[in-house]
């Protein structure tokens, strides 16, 4: 009896690190980006402005978004109250922005179509949308990556993405 208690622990335990293991694989993959010149008229007249970059998810099941971050160069997190820029991070399903200034995702009616990223459910490729404010005119790009952190299959996980930043020369 207590030899048949081992085994049935013995391969609950090996299914259970199997299935993490199998499941737990994936990841999200940038397939478009978008970036904008300082000179920009919009950036120059310090409006805000919404620059769309499509992701894919590539991998077993359906991971659910609980928060995107994005970090500097010195590996601190971008805030809201950072004095040069702000950011906020949406979900674009209708698939249309690419840089575009706010008063222009306005008229369009994208602004009350964009959905929060937190619990959004990823099914498809998706557009992740940044609502970029500039504060600094001196603004140096200081972004180095984002950072995606969502649930799959129960487990709570983080992937870390290269990423350029906003702004080009």
């Amino acid at each position: 009896m207590k030899k048949w208690i081992i085994i049935l622990g013995s391969l609950l335990i090996l299914f259970s690190i199997l299935f993490n293991y199998v499941f737990s694989k994936g990841e999200f993959v940038i397939g478009s980006t978008s970036y904008i010149t300082k000179d920009a008229q919009m950036v120059e007249e310090g409006l805000p402005f919404y620059m769309g970059y499509g992701l894919h998810w590539e991998g077993f099941g359906n991971p659910t978004l609980t928060n995107v971050t994005i970090i500097k160069h010195d590996g601190t997190e971008l805030n809201k109250d950072d004095l040069q820029l702000s950011v906020t991070s949406m979900i674009d399903e209708m698939g249309v922005t690419g840089v575009i200034d706010e008063e222009y995702a306005m008229e369009e009616g994208y602004v009350n179509e964009y959905l929060p990223v937190e619990n959004y459910k990823v099914e498809d490729n998706f557009i992740l949308v940044f609502r970029v404010e500039l504060h600094d005119s001196n603004y140096e790009n200081n972004i180095s990556q984002l950072i995606i952190e969502y649930n799959n299959f129960g487990f709570q996980q983080k992937q870390t993405l290269e990423f350029e930043g906003f702004f080009r020369d």
